[in-house]
Parts: structure tokens; C-alpha cells; sequence
């Protein structure tokens, strides 16, 4: 009975590391990169721990289920943590004294571990039932490795070695079975959400993209129409702008695509021609943008527009002489990118700041906190916004360096289909 309450709490011990890994910090190490030094850690200890709180059969033999995690992370997590977490076995064994356990231990580690490196390429590409087949069959052939090794090491019989570890196979393969059909479930369910986050950002973006208001347009034909006469040539130009404005609104293909920094100014540099012929010298706006910049930058569509939109509606057309925007686009320290759109309109109160980033908020401010969410989404930060009543508003938001690879990844991925 105490044998059976010692394979239990081995259980517990490994039950714990594992699900607390797997529910609290999986999706971050994946996003992160950091996914397979962290599973290294997790398994590194499971391991440490088995071999700490051995099931003792008699006073000079014992077993453990270091298998479970040996396997578990040498399947998910790659040939590096396999052969850490055999360095860190063989290294345990040497610090507790070299025995008759040790050469056991050293033996079946040496045979077995190529195996089950070269199996997990085929563990990877098979779906959830094949890889609770390749996982058992991994652990049977574990398991027939060391009672040779053990036969040959303490001149045992197989019938006296399989009689020893009847209990402690049983176990294994029982325990094994259980945490391969959990740990698939719950990484179905983190792929799952992953997936539903995804599209939520994706039924957002075409929510913005289909918000092209009927009086936005109205006003941009008056303003043609009203070129037409006397400055025909300006009148070209400002149907070529509004052509571009809704081509890029309307280009639903592109949805779950990434845009660039080039495509998204030339995007605000329509738009504003388009509210430059409407309010004339009430609207004045002025660019700042790092001559060594990359237009190729990826960047989520449709959050530099709809900031300046913003700032022209609500920063300076509520002031009769209006005013100007300042747009600003700089590499900073570390590679990092920031974006900057600043109006000296008529501002707000800290209240009114607060209230426009909260979704349950006014929805005076044309987009903000769909764009703070996303943001929050793609690089872990939103947006700042710092105003003044009377004084203006400005809101900034940076790119960290670190993740614009992984972004332009899954822009150039997206715009190859």
C-alpha cells in the first residue's frame, strides 16, 4: 500500500508542474519564444523530483516515473530538452553515488533517447490518436530497454526483473496514457482560442473597414463637385485620392492580411487631401518621418488613419479656426518603432481620457479603443494618450523591435496567398 501511495505522489508532483505550466504560462512562452527553455525547466524539474521521492521496494532498490516527463519532454519539446533532461538524470544518479542503478540508468538513457528523438518527428505530424500510440510504444520499448540492461547489469532474469517492475510499468503506462490525452486536450484548447482571438481581431478590422460614414462622402463629392469648374486638375486629383481611401476601406481580401507603413501614410496622406479641399486653411498638417525609415514596416491596418481622423473630427474642427496635426513616425532606442499623431484642438479632461479607451465608454473618439485592444493583442501595450483641455491631444503607440519579425513574418505569409 505505501508502494501505491508513493507512485500517487509522484503523480501529484508531476500532475502539478505540468497543468500549471500548461494553463498559465503556454500561450505567453509560445509567443514569447522562450517555449522550449521553459518546458526544459518544467520537465528538468518533474525529473529532479521523481528521483528525490523514489517508491523504495526494499531498502537498496527503488524506481521512480522519471520516464513520464523524460518522455513528455523529449516529445514536445524538442531533441534539446531530451538531451538536457538526460544530461540532468545521468548528473542526478552520479550526485547520489555511482551504483549498480547508475550503469542501469546510464545504459537505457544511451539506447532508448536516439529512439525517441528519431520517433518524435513522426509524434509531430500525427494527430492526437497516433500520438498516443507512438507515446506508448515508446514507453513499452523504454521499458524492455532497462529490465535488459537491468538483467544484464545485476544478472537477473527477465522473469525476476518483469516481476519487480510489474507495478511500476502499469503505472507508467497508465500515468503516460493520461497526461499525452490531457496535454493534447489542453493544447487543442489554447489553438483553439488562439484561433477565436484571431478572429475576433479580423471581425474588427472589417467593423472599421465598413465604417465609411454616409456623410464623409457626401461632403468629399461636394468637394469635387465643387472643383470641377474652376480647378478641374484639383478635382482629378481629389477622385484619385478618394479612390485610393475606399480601395484600401473596401479591400476586404486583404482582411486578415498585415498592411506597411508606406501603404498605411499613403492611406492618411488621401484622407487628408480629401479634408484639406473640405475646411481649406482651417486644417493644417505637418509630417515628421524619419527619412531612414522602412516603409516596409508591417503594421495591423487601420490605426494610423483612423488617430488622424480623430484628431481632425473631434481635436480641431470643434474650434472654429481649426488648427494643425502633426504626424510623427521615428525608429527609437533598440529598433523600436514610434508613431505619434498630435493636434492642438480643443482637447480634454482626464475623465474624457479615461473614458475613450474603455469599451464601454463614448465611442466619441473614432476607433480608439479598438485600436488599443488590438495593440494590446499583437505587442502587449496600447496606446497613450496625453491631453490638455484647451491645449490638444496626442496619442502615441510603439512597435517593439523584438516583435516585428514575428509580425512581418505573418504579413509576408498572409500576402503570398
Amino acid at each position: 500500500m505505501n508502494i501505491l501511495k508513493d507512485f500517487l505522489l509522484q503523480l501529484a508532483l508531476v500532475s502539478t508542474l505540468i497543468y500549471t505550466y500548461q494553463i498559465f504560462f503556454a500561450l505567453k512562452s509560445e509567443r514569447s519564444g522562450y517555449e522550449k527553455l521553459n518546458l526544459s525547466i518544467l520537465f528538468g524539474l518533474a525529473v529532479l523530483l521523481c528521483m528525490y521521492f523514489p517508491v523504495y521496494f526494499s531498502s537498496d532498490y527503488h524506481v521512480d516515473i522519471r520516464v513520464i516527463p523524460l518522455l513528455l519532454g523529449a516529445l514536445y519539446g524538442g531533441w534539446e530538452t531530451g538531451i538536457f533532461l538526460t544530461v540532468l538524470i545521468v548528473g542526478f544518479r552520479i550526485f547520489k553515488g555511482i551504483d549498480l542503478g547508475f550503469y542501469t540508468t546510464t545504459l537505457t538513457l544511451l539506447f532508448s533517447m536516439p529512439v525517441i528523438l528519431y520517433a518524435r518527428r513522426f509524434f509531430i505530424r500525427s494527430h492526437r490518436a497516433m500520438r498516443v500510440v507512438i507515446s506508448l510504444a515508446l514507453l513499452v520499448f523504454y521499458s524492455f530497454t532497462g529490465l535488459t540492461t537491468e538483467t544484464i547489469v545485476r544478472g537477473e532474469t527477465y522473469a525476476e526483473a518483469f516481476r519487480i517492475h510489474a507495478l511500476h510499468t502499469v503505472v507508467s503506462i497508465t500515468a503516460l496514457l493520461f497526461f499525452v490525452l490531457m496535454n493534447e486536450t489542453v493544447r487543442r484548447i489554447i489553438r483553439i482560442n488562439q484561433q477565436l482571438q484571431t478572429e475576433a481581431k479580423d471581425a474588427e478590422i472589417a467593423f472599421l473597414r465598413s465604417q465609411i460614414k454616409p456623410h464623409f462622402l457626401y461632403n468629399a463629392l461636394n468637394s469635387i463637385a465643387a472643383l470641377c469648374v474652376d480647378e478641374p486638375g484639383k478635382a482629378e486629383q481629389l477622385i484619385l485620392d478618394l479612390s485610393k481611401y475606399l480601395r484600401s476601406s473596401f479591400d476586404f481580401k486583404q482582411l486578415k492580411s498585415f498592411t506597411t507603413v508606406g501603404e498605411e501614410l499613403e492611406l492618411v496622406q488621401a484622407y487628408i487631401n480629401i479634408e484639406q479641399a473640405r475646411f481649406g486653411a482651417r486644417l493644417n498638417v505637418e509630417y515628421d518621418i524619419d527619412p531612414g525609415l522602412n516603409p516596409d514596416l508591417p503594421i495591423p491596418p487601420l490605426v494610423l488613419q483612423p488617430l488622424v481622423e480623430n484628431a481632425i473630427r473631434h481635436g480641431l474642427m470643434s474650434n472654429i479656426q481649426g488648427g494643425t496635426v502633426r504626424i510623427s513616425v521615428h525608429q527609437g532606442e533598440g529598433g523600436s518603432i514610434r508613431f505619434a499623431v498630435e493636434d492642438d484642438g480643443c482637447g480634454m479632461n482626464e475623465a474624457s481620457r479615461e473614458e475613450i479607451l474603455k469599451p464601454e465608454g463614448s465611442r466619441k473618439g473614432i476607433g480608439l479603443w479598438n485600436i488599443n485592444q488590438r495593440f494590446g493583442f499583437y505587442y502587449g501595450n496600447g496606446l497613450q494618450v496625453e491631453s490638455s483641455k484647451g491645449i490638444g491631444t496626442k496619442v502615441v503607440f510603439t512597435i517593439p523591435d523584438g516583435l516585428k519579425e514575428g509580425i512581418g513574418l505573418a504579413a509576408g505569409n498572409h500576402r503570398g496567398r
